[in-house]
């Protein structure tokens, strides 16, 4: 990076200013793109490019329905590996949906009352308008408006990437709050061998020292901010609630973070 461009990145900073520069970037870059079709083969509505690019990061939609097909494929494996048959459950929670890139999938796979969450208001919106399931804006923190044992099956991908340390301890048990017995919670997140890590100075020094370290520390719960947790340091967290049926490699698992597999512990758990 420049000596200018990282000038004018602190300036940006000081004023308060950064999530409206990364707005404002994320929309010149959505423009860099066709826009997609109105409905995929299926006849499911694609979003917009600008959402998609807020998701996914960049405008490719070809990209953002593969990588959706190919994350559905993932879960349904390993909660498989935790006893759980997604085709068979009776609901399902995406937590943190976005604007539906995994969930847009499920109805052809299962049967289950499929709910989303997500505390961005546009995307949320355009789930509810467009896709199968209940679609419900959160908040950052707990709690959500669901009964205890509500759910077979929580999966969170790239959520916990982008939280601190004690937004994750609070979701955690709130999940266990809302996960039935013997339920199911798919979890990813950067551990140590993350190749980001390795760019930040002082990064890994600081996650070795105390398990946990967060890159530019702002705008929790957005893409601004960068959350790597040890391998050690999360099995901990999770076992607080949940049995840690495997943590999975990113090499092994498809999805691109480490996965963490958790059972929820109570009378009908293996």
């Amino acid at each position: 990076m420049s000596i200018a461009r990282r000038v004018l990145g602190a300036a940006i900073a000081r004023l308060g200013l950064t999530p409206v520069y990364f707005r404002l970037v994320e929309w010149r870059l959505s423009r860099s793109a066709p826009p997609p079709p109105a409905f995929d083969e299926t006849g499911v509505r694609i979003p917009p490019r600008l959402l998609i690019t807020q998701v996914a990061g960049e405008p490719d939609w070809r990209g953002f329905l593969k990588n959706g097909i190919d994350n559905v494929d993932s879960l349904f494996a390993f909660a498989g590996e935790a006893g759980i048959d997604l085709a068979a459950a009776a609901r399902i929670l995406d937590f943190g949906c976005g604007c539906g890139r995994v969930i847009r999938h499920f109805p052809r796979r299962t049967r289950a009352a499929l709910y989303g969450v997500d505390y961005n208001d546009k995307l949320i919106k355009w789930c509810a308008n467009n896709l199968e399931g209940t679609f419900v804006r959160n908040h950052l923190y707990p709690p959500l408006e669901f009964p205890d044992a509500h759910f077979d099956v929580i999966y969170l991908l790239s959520v916990f990437t982008h939280l601190r340390r004690g937004t994750q301890i609070d979701w955690i048990r709130e999940f266990a709050r809302i996960t039935r017995p013997g339920g199911t919670v798919l979890v990813t997140f950067h551990d140590e061998d993350h190749p980001a890590l390795a760019t930040i100075q002082g990064g890994r020094m600081a996650l070795e020292r105390d398990g946990f370290f967060i890159a530019n520390d702002s705008s929790e719960g957005s893409n601004l901010i960068a959350t790597f947790q040890s391998r050690e340091s999360s099995r901990r967290l999770f076992a607080e609630h949940f049995e840690v049926v495997r943590i999975v490699s990113p090499q092994d698992n498809g999805l691109g973070q480490t996965l963490a597999i958790l059972r929820r512990r109570g009378l009908h758990s293996p």
